[in-house]
Parts: C-alpha cells; sequence; structure tokens
C-alpha cells in the first residue's frame, strides 16, 4: 500500500483554503503541520475546513500566548481514521501548556511585536524563543492495511538555526519514544530548526531513517531569514521513517507558506 506524506510547517496562516487545495491536488494521505495559530479557547479552523472535507484531525497545543490572543499547535491531517493519539510535553514545569503573560520574561518580544521601533538583536533569537513550551504529537492510523504511527513536533529555534541544547533533548525524548513503545511502520517529521549535519538529527537517526539529508534548503523565497544574513544550508523541515519503504521526497516552492511543502511518498 502506497502513502503520500507532507511535512509542512504554514506559518501561522490565517487562510488554510491553499493547504485544503494543497492536499486534494497532490492526494496527500497524510500531513504533519507546525505553526498552526488559532484564537485561545477556540478550535482552529483548519479542524473544522478539513473535517468537512472527509479528514481525520488532531492538534497539540504549544501555549496560549495572551498578549495577542494565540495558541500555537501541530496537527496532523489523515485520510485515514486516527484510533489514538497522545502528546508529551517539553520545557513545561506541569507538563502542560504553557500560560504566557505579557509580563512573563521576555513579554512581546517572544512573538516579535509588530512596533516599528522594536530591537532586533543578532545572535539573540533563542533567548527570545526559550521561553516557550512544546508538543510532541503522536498518532496512530487506521490505514485498512495496518496500523502506523505518525509523530510531529516543532523544535525551538535559534539565531541562524545553530544548534542548541534544547534542540537535542527533545530529539532524545523522540528517541526514546520511539525505542521504547510498541513497535509500528513510523513517520515522524517535523520543522526541527537545523540542518540534518547535526547531533540532534543523528540521534534521531540511532531509529528512524532520515529522508531529508540531501535537500539543501527548505525556506520558502518569501521566508524572512532571507532578507539579510541568510546562511547557505537551511533544510530546517526534515522526514523520517522506520520498517516502511522510501520512494521519494521532493520540496515544493508554494505561496502561502514561507516554508516549503515537503513531501514524501512510502509504501506499507
Amino acid at each position: 500500500m502506497k502513502i503520500k506524506h507532507l511535512q509542512l510547517n504554514i506559518g501561522l496562516s490565517e487562510d488554510f483554503n491553499y493547504l485544503l487545495k494543497f492536499l486534494n491536488e497532490q492526494d496527500i494521505d497524510i500531513a504533519c503541520i507546525q505553526e498552526l495559530g488559532y484564537k485561545i479557547g477556540e478550535e482552529p479552523e483548519l479542524k473544522k475546513l478539513v473535517e468537512n472535507a472527509g479528514y481525520y484531525f488532531v492538534e497539540a497545543k504549544h501555549f496560549d500566548y495572551y498578549p495577542k490572543g494565540i495558541s500555537t499547535a501541530v496537527a496532523i491531517i489523515s485520510k485515514w481514521k486516527i484510533v489514538d493519539f497522545a502528546v508529551d510535553y517539553y520545557n513545561s514545569e506541569n507538563y502542560y501548556p504553557k500560560i504566557i503573560q505579557a509580563e512573563d520574561l521576555m513579554g512581546e518580544v517572544i512573538n516579535d511585536s509588530n512596533s516599528k521601533d522594536r530591537k532586533r538583536y543578532p545572535g539573540s533569537r533563542g533567548i527570545k524563543h526559550a521561553l516557550k513550551s512544546r508538543a510532541i504529537l503522536t498518532v496512530l492510523v487506521d490505514t485498512g492495511s495496518g496500523l502506523v504511527r505518525i509523530i510531529t513536533a516543532h523544535y525551538p529555534v535559534s539565531d541562524l538555526c545553530t544548534e542548541t541544547e534544547k534542540m537535542y533533548e527533545m530529539s532524545m525524548l523522540i528517541n526514546s519514544k520511539v525505542n521504547f513503545a510498541k513497535s509500528y511502520p513510523t513517520i515522524l517529521s517535523g520543522d526541527l530548526n537545523i540542518r540534518a549535519q547535526s547531533y540532534s538529527v543523528e540521534k534521531l537517526e540511532e531509529v528512524l531513517t532520515c529522508h531529508t539529508k540531501d535537500l539543501k534548503d527548505t525556506l520558502s523565497k518569501t521566508h524572512k531569514a532571507k532578507e539579510k544574513d541568510f546562511p547557505e544550508g537551511l533544510a530546517v523541515d526534515h522526514v523520517f521513517s522506520k520498517d516502511l519503504k522510501h520512494t521519494s521526497t521532493e520540496a515544493f516552492e508554494i505561496n502561502f507558506s514561507e516554508h516549503k511543502a515537503i513531501v514524501s511518498k512510502f509504501e506499507l
């Protein structure tokens, strides 16, 4: 059986019709989505849209950011029924999504205030994002030909996507989840904010196979990182698998996200 998988950071998009169109045009079976934003206390609009189109949907909230009234999450969309899911939290004292108020640590700078006089400090991006809790979402999908485990995550970011201890710790957590769980065919994908040539990806490769090592850049032409000081080799979106036959991975330039759409094909 063939599986077509999408990895995409949607970039806090407010119009998901383009995503739904891409899912249909590319005949995507399973999609892992990062930076899903929606109003605190409400359901994501993406959930209603894709469920009305016949897909199954599960999301896991990273945190609530009250200065902007936004919850940020990861999500998994599937043509096949999602029979189980679990969420693991990282960088949260009580292992729940954090509630971030304006007075907490960095205040508005954590999501970059839109004011004209906002300060930009090269080399300090990791500090700005250190407060955020992170969700690792795992689901079991019943394909009709067997169960497949899907995992998605969005790692903390640093200046110019240099590797940090937090990235490596999240990789250790995912490594443990895969290693100490019932063995199913598995796909892991996410915006890891780090290149494949890193300790964090190497740790994941102890239990999974990386299929994005040859990608050179997964950011779109419009990504703000390319405005200036853009380093070469920012392939930060990655796809891994276990106990599946991988046949291809391709990056598509799209006009509804600052990241490229990474489409992979597998056989079960």
